[in-house]
């Protein structure tokens, strides 16, 4: 991607355009939006750290959708956007995250609706989750390593039966208020919430 602030523009009018017209921006496009800021960050980064780590953006055809490489090593970047919404349990962004399957390891995830489902994260090293404004010009980002999720995984679970299309999710609240939910599943926002603009933690020397 030579110009992300290019195609930044580009959507951030077409939101105003939609707008106009009562229409509302489709999910796709919102998460591509994500992916390109997240591509943008990324490039600041690496060029803040004088790091020879290339940015690639591939939206998910190599597994992940952004990979940082430096000859054999690579990090891989998954990006999930969300908008502010209310589900029934308050405000709040919250985003579906899917195990895959990995050609190392044979793991099995027992899913409410689908029953045996094989996979792990082991296709990326990080979530950036992104939370955007609802006109797309703010956004929070989260920078969530894959050794949190393993952590939490059973607390990640997609197990209310409104949310059953994926296998697990990640939610983070408004900054204002917490979903209506258990206090544990809170605590796990708030352990969440801890990543904000952590790209430090890329470790690209």
């Amino acid at each position: 991607m030579k110009n992300p602030e290019i195609l930044i523009k580009d959507i951030q009018k077409l939101k105003k355009d939609l707008d106009s017209q009562e229409v509302k921006l489709p999910p796709g496009v919102a998460g591509m939006y994500g992916e390109i800021l997240v591509v943008k960050k990324l490039q600041q980064v690496v060029t803040k750290s004088k790091s020879k780590f290339e940015v690639g953006y591939y939206s998910g055809q190599k597994g992940a959708d952004i990979q940082l490489k430096n000859g054999h090593n690579i990090l891989n970047i998954e990006v999930k956007t969300s908008r502010l919404k209310n589900e029934g349990f308050g405000m709040w962004y919250g985003v579906a995250l899917n195990i895959k399957k990995c050609k190392k390891h044979n793991k099995v995830y027992i899913h409410p609706k689908k029953a045996e489902i094989e996979g792990d994260f082991c296709y990326f090293d990080y979530v950036v989750f992104v939370a955007l404004a609802n006109d797309l010009l703010k956004a929070k980002y989260y920078v969530i390593p894959r050794s949190f999720i393993e952590k939490y995984e059973k607390l990640l679970r997609n197990d209310h039966k409104r949310f059953t299309s994926a296998t697990h999710r990640i939610i983070v609240s408004d900054g204002t208020q917490m979903p209506d939910m258990s206090p544990e599943q809170k605590r796990l926002i708030r352990a969440t919430e801890v990543f904000q603009d952590k790209w430090s933690q890329l470790n690209l020397n």
